[in-house]
């Protein structure tokens, strides 16, 4: 049992280390980044419009802003969500209410 509890811990502390570098994308590069444009995101697509509409895959519909690190985006259908865009070593990554990350390449 003292194996599995010390085997737990070390995978905790190695998945906290592992993103150290991740730097939220400040809100003016990323409104800068994203205004107007479709977004990959890993083998996804956003679309994120200049007049503040938003799609997932051409469906899920919905209205976005933009904060320091993150895209909030309030769907139509009442949801909402908000993910963190951080950059780490040149690249871009979207990391969803989950913890799952993706590649976001404007």
């Amino acid at each position: 049992m003292r194996i599995l509890i010390l085997a737990a811990m070390a995978l905790v502390s190695a998945s906290s280390t592992a993103n150290a570098q991740d730097k939220p994308v400040p809100k003016a590069e990323l409104q800068k980044l994203i205004g107007g444009k479709s977004v990959a995101i890993g083998s996804s697509s956003a679309s994120y419009g200049a007049d503040g509409r938003y799609t997932f895959n051409g469906g899920n519909p919905g209205k976005y802003r933009v904060d320091n690190g993150r895209i909030c985006v309030d769907f139509d259908s009442g949801q909402a969500r908000c993910d963190r865009i951080v950059k780490d070593a040149g690249n871009y990554y979207l990391i969803n209410g989950q913890g799952g990350r993706f590649q976001f390449r404007p």
